[in-house]
């Protein structure tokens, strides 16, 4: 239910942010393959520890794949998400060019959802100050349209229909700093909801740093920003306790949207 949850909740903000006219999803070409509840996963091994790996979905800005790393070893093994990355290949199997410095190779490390964690509690703490810092500004055109309220009523130089257009006047200023006030209040809380609830995703949802004990697993979602060029990818998962170093390929598939 979770993983449904955040799978909805990717989507939707994907179709919110624009959505592009085509779909990008990976396909294994190395490994181990099979079918595995309808979708391919592909598996090495090597020095005893074991990488699954299938593709999950993409969002706007991520290709995400669902991992699984097994310790088969003796000792324990630190498993980090820095330690995925992959470089990407166009329709010649020649690497791609960094699109920001073509002298470089393209290469791209999954995303740290410890990072994503904390940034995520920093904005939801922006959007606390932000409702404060509007209710201060509400409250300051609250005073002083109560004090140009008062002003009007006492003086007495203005005919009836002065005295009763200004009444009108300072009554949508009370209305409009109220819709403002409410305005702003839903806006924090709604954007603070989205927050939490990207925070709880990647929280729950995401292979995050653990290390794993011997003869014990773990899985979760690992985000790897996109690279529409890409014909085929190289996925490379390096262990930084031994040697183990595996190398899955993946073909990359563009299909056109409806």
């Amino acid at each position: 239910m979770k993983h449904l949850r955040l799978v909805l909740f990717l989507v939707a903000a994907s179709l919110m942010s624009g959505c592009s006219t085509y779909f990008y999803q990976w396909k294994p070409a190395s490994g181990d393959i099979a079918w595995i509840e309808g979708r391919e996963v592909t598996r090495a091994e090597q020095n005893g520890v074991v990488l699954v790996a299938s593709y999950e979905f993409e969002d706007a800005h991520n290709i995400v794949l669902d991992v699984e790393v097994k310790n088969r070893t003796q000792t324990s093994l630190l498993v980090d998400p820095n330690d995925f990355h992959y470089i990407p290949f166009d329709t010649k199997n020649d690497t791609l060019r960094s699109a920001i410095n073509a002298s470089y190779t393209a290469f791209y490390r999954a995303l740290n959802p410890e990072e994503k964690i904390k940034q995520a509690t920093l904005d939801i703490q922006r959007e606390k100050r932000r409702l404060a810092a509007a209710s201060i500004l509400n409250g300051v055109l609250l005073v002083a349209t109560v004090a140009s309220d008062i002003n009007s009523s006492n003086r007495r130089d203005k005919s009836w229909t002065q005295r009763a257009n200004s009444q009108y006047a300072h009554a949508q200023a009370y209305n409009f700093i109220i819709q403002k006030q409410i305005a702003d209040v839903n806006l924090q809380r709604i954007r603070t909801e989205r927050l939490q609830h990207e925070r709880a995703n990647w929280q729950e949802m995401a292979l995050r740093k653990t290390t794993l004990p011997p003869n014990e697993s773990i899985r979760g979602l690992v985000f790897l920003p996109k690279d529409e060029r890409a014909s085929s990818v190289w996925l490379t998962y390096i262990s930084p306790n031994d040697s183990t170093q595996m190398q899955l390929k993946f073909l990359q598939e563009k299909i056109k949207g409806n």
